[in-house]
């Protein structure tokens, strides 16, 4: 697969790499396909360790002293001092009506931080904050995104306690969004400082208004995946089930977070669980080659490990598993396929008998997948039989040819029509 391929595929499975708090690297994404009210949430975090908010904060921890205040003049009434310039006219008539010949009355200049570019300043400060301290909560131990997360909160927390930054979150109503105006005002400003927080604001405005645009570039300065490019591609084809099984059955599907065990998708009853026996799994009996390969392991001190499907739908409502996928990730230049489709195969097989004894491998076996990333040997060419897997590749996913698959799994399954078999 070539870069573009790669980038589809990142393209595709966007809104689950949104949701991958792993240990990860940088991916790139060029027509983000995300569901924007599923999705918005999760993009405002990403807004929070966005370029546009670490320019700000590093301008800011570099140039506290461009922080603006109005001056103003506050009316203060004193025993023979004078705080600022004196009101003449106010002082007689106080002395006059309080018959008290040493009060003054005075004009005391303050500073006053409640501006419209200082509205657009703290409230840009003030929300990237919470938004990484709830990022920072949401994360394991393990995951990539901490070092930015930590990053920017502490440069945030240094700013927060700046004397002009606490005045003006005091005087401004902060639950407020600055207005358009002071946007505007901000954006005009002689100080970058108030240009960055206008742009920061303003890329906000755009993230959440779905501009397609906007969004990648945020995505392409912070968004984090899997290493391999495999991985992602199983997380895709584990994606392209979930929007099959919805399609089908005309239900919203729910993403979730990979950070364990988890399901990373579900469709009512049905759930997509990635790298992960579920509990259904039982250890088969070892065939005579396979005991074989156990007792050299143990010759060597090696741990035999456990095999692990790629992908797995278990139906909750029944507690089964009703279907495993084997992904094959490989150059559509160097190989038609055919290597792959018989390794996966095999391992198909053998991951079945994990879950169903061995005469009745076909009934799940009818309702796997084995998945490619390009396909020419023309597995799909005869009409399949009772008990063939389904075989599709990534072009094929975007073709929704996992529909037909969708559609014979709920048939058989799903407890509100059929009885399961």
């Amino acid at each position: 697969m070539n870069d573009d391929a790669d980038r589809q595929i990142n393209d595709y499975l966007t809104g689950i790499l949104l949701r991958y708090f792993r240990n990860a690297v940088a991916v790139e994404v060029e027509r983000p396909d995300i569901d924007s009210s599923q999705d918005l949430d999760l993009l405002r975090l990403h807004w929070a360790i966005s370029c546009s908010i670490k320019r700000l904060v590093a301008h800011l921890l570099a140039n506290p002293h461009e922080i603006q205040a109005v001056l103003e003049f506050r009316t203060r009434e004193d025993d023979s001092r004078v705080r600022g310039r004196l009101d003449s006219r106010a002082t007689v008539m106080k002395r006059m009506l309080a018959r008290q010949p040493t009060v003054m009355v005075c004009l005391e200049p303050v500073r006053n931080y409640s501006s419209g570019p200082n509205h657009v300043l703290t409230w840009v400060l003030e929300q990237s904050w919470r938004l990484i301290t709830r990022f920072a909560e949401m994360l394991p131990l393990n995951a990539s995104y901490l070092g930015e997360v930590e990053g920017c909160s502490l440069g945030l927390e240094t700013i927060r306690r700046f004397e002009p930054i606490r005045q003006a979150a005091k005087q401004l109503d902060l639950t407020r969004r600055p207005s358009p105006q002071a946007v505007w005002d901000a954006s005009r400003s002689r100080r970058p400082l108030y240009v960055l927080a206008s742009n920061a604001y303003r890329t906000l405005l755009a993230v959440e208004t779905g501009d397609e645009t906007a969004i990648a570039e945020m995505l392409n300065e912070t968004l984090l995946g899997p290493l391999e490019a495999w991985r992602r591609f199983e997380l895709a084809v584990g994606l392209g089930m979930a929007r099959a099984l919805a399609a089908v059955l005309s239900r919203r599907m729910s993403l979730r977070s990979i950070v364990g065990g988890n399901p990373i998708a579900q469709v009512g009853n049905y759930e997509i669980h990635w790298q992960s026996q579920t509990g259904a799994w039982h250890e088969p009996p070892l065939q005579p080659a396979e005991k074989v390969v156990s007792k050299l392991l143990i010759h060597y001190g090696i741990p035999e490990g456990s095999d692990r499907p790629d992908l797995v739908v278990r139906n909750s409502s029944l507690n089964k598993v009703v279907s495993i996928a084997e992904v094959k990730y490989f150059s559509g230049d160097t190989s038609d396929g055919a290597d792959a489709l018989r390794a996966a195969a095999d391992q198909l097989v053998r991951y079945a008998r994990g879950y169903r004894d061995f005469e009745q491998l076909d009934s799940l076996l009818d309702h796997s997948i084995i998945a490619l990333t390009y396909m020419s040997n023309g597995a799909n060419s005869k009409p399949r039989p009772y008990g063939v897997p389904v075989v599709v590749d990534f072009e094929g996913m975007l073709q929704k040819e996992l529909e037909r698959w969708a559609r014979d799994v709920i048939t058989t399954y799903d407890a509100e029509t059929l009885v399961a078999v």
